[in-house]
């Protein structure tokens, strides 16, 4: 969702200075640079807490904003007065006075306030007067997670998915793609939607479907998952007797998408000598089943994917170049999950509210859930998918419990991301925790239980120590 601010954006006077430094950070106008996205006003999402997902993702739009200051407050408030965004969190682990960003031609710089539990920048505490610039990051505030972009192009608009009520995306760029994409199938235009694997474009496929509305169903076809000799079979059916084992008539999915949606799931691999076949198809919306010397008028909107570059295959003879026109005139190209780190809030969310124990039954350790905003992804959201429903399912087996969601229920990969943080000005009781520490970890082999037990400590917080202080686990 976005956010509402109870007070009006003020905007700048003509007479303001020449390097006010959101000069940088404006809208173009939208005559500008014609062969690109506009230029849009940077954004602070407020992704996700710890302690609630209950609470939804809300893109705050930074425009005329010289300053944003998020704290402690006693319920969720957002103020937007004098070019000062103002943000209060519910949030019992934010102090008072927490986090200060102020605009610069650079990005915004940020620092903390003399917080209690400090502000972290991409995992990394910042130290008392450190001041960090932010061009595009994950910034963290009690138990609370932001990510700052500052170079946007793209669309303001929010695709909602009406089936959940919720955003599809934050990203600006991701969004104008969308937003094209449905305008297409609404006037009954074929789409092609492009990305890596497990970026998700099945489900854009559903959404598509349903906001098309066609009456009739979604029909899909994995093409490279059916033999060659039989997918021909499998769109276009045959007729009884037309050859060895048909010993009935069968419509196949062109005419089982009737008045519906065919999705062809990666198409890049479907054989040279369907892609003649279904081109005619698409053109004449005629199918001429396996047998038959008769064509049979169909109503069909063919959304198709692929993880492939389809040029390139133009290219090397293996796709033709006609049915790409035809399919990928304006391909839908879903960015990967490392490029929409804004999402993951929206998509955790939406992960854990599918399951029987629901948003209000499943909560994170504040590690884990920063080791989950910062892993790089790169088996996209089906990794995301999959590392959370193992973690909860690891976290608390009794259906419809409350769960805990711990660092030790998450993949060693995710602990591989984490960034090392290098401590300054560590006091003297710091200097001596710190010590004990690291020889605890060297006794133990790196076995963070082990210390926290003799420590008398919970796992958490001798985590939450070694990065705070700038401990890292010996290697083997």
């Amino acid at each position: 969702m976005e956010s509402v601010d109870p007070l009006p954006s003020i905007g700048v006077g003509t007479d303001r200075e020449e390097e006010d430094p959101l000069d940088t950070l404006k809208t173009e106008p939208s005559g500008a640079r014609p062969s690109e996205a506009p230029r849009l006003p940077p954004y602070l999402v407020q992704l996700a807490c710890a302690d609630d997902l209950r609470l939804a993702s809300i893109r705050h739009w930074l425009d005329e904003v010289a300053e944003i200051r998020i704290h402690r407050s006693r319920s969720a408030v957002v103020r937007r007065e004098d070019r000062t965004l103002t943000i209060g969190l519910a949030d019992r682990y934010a102090s008072n006075q927490h986090l200060l960003a102020k605009a610069t031609p650079r990005g915004f710089v940020v620092s903390d306030e003399g917080s209690t539990n400090g502000t972290f920048v991409e995992g990394r505490r910042l130290a008392p007067g450190e001041e960090r610039v932010v061009e595009s990051g994950l910034l963290e505030v009690g138990h609370t997670f932001f990510h700052l972009r500052t170079d946007v192009r793209g669309a303001r608009d929010t695709p909602v998915d009406t089936d959940v009520e919720d955003p599809l995306t934050f990203q600006a760029e991701f969004a104008m793609g969308l937003t094209s994409a449905g305008r297409l199938v609404r006037r009954a235009h074929d789409v092609l939607i492009t990305g890596e694997s497990g970026v998700g474009k099945e489900v854009l496929a559903r959404w598509l479907h349903r906001i098309s509305g066609r009456k009739g169903p979604l029909v899909a076809v994995n093409c490279a998952a059916v033999p060659e000799h039989l997918l021909e079979d499998e769109l276009f059916g045959h007729l009884k007797g037309a050859f060895s084992g048909a010993v009935s008539d069968r419509p196949g999915l062109l005419r089982a998408a009737h008045q519906g949606t065919l999705l062809l799931d990666e198409v890049g691999d479907m054989p040279p000598s369907l892609q003649a076949k279904l081109l005619r198809v698409i053109e004449d919306r005629r199918v001429r089943p396996v047998g038959s010397e008769e064509e049979v008028q169909v109503d069909v909107q063919i959304i198709a994917a692929t993880h492939r570059d389809l040029r390139a295959l133009v290219h090397e003879g293996r796709f033709r170049e006609d049915l790409l026109a035809r399919l990928g005139l304006l391909p839908l190209s879903v960015p990967p999950l490392r490029a929409r780190r804004e999402d993951l809030g929206i998509l955790i969310r939406r992960i854990v509210k599918e399951l029987p124990r629901g948003l209000d039954r499943v909560r994170f350790e504040l590690d884990a859930l920063r080791m989950l905003l910062l892993h790089h992804w790169p088996l996209n959201v089906r990794e995301l998918r999959r590392t959370l429903l193992a973690a909860i399912d690891l976290a608390g087996p009794v259906e419809n419990s409350s769960v805990l969601v711990s660092p030790q229920h998450l993949p060693p990969a995710l602990e591989l991301t984490q960034p090392t943080r290098t401590p300054s000005r560590l006091s003297e009781a710091d200097q001596e925790l710190r010590a004990q520490l690291v020889t605890l970890l060297a006794r133990h082999r790196g076995n963070v239980a082990a210390v926290a037990r003799e420590m008398g400590k919970p796992r958490s917080g001798v985590q939450r120590l070694m990065a705070r202080l700038g401990v890292e686990r010996p290697a083997d």
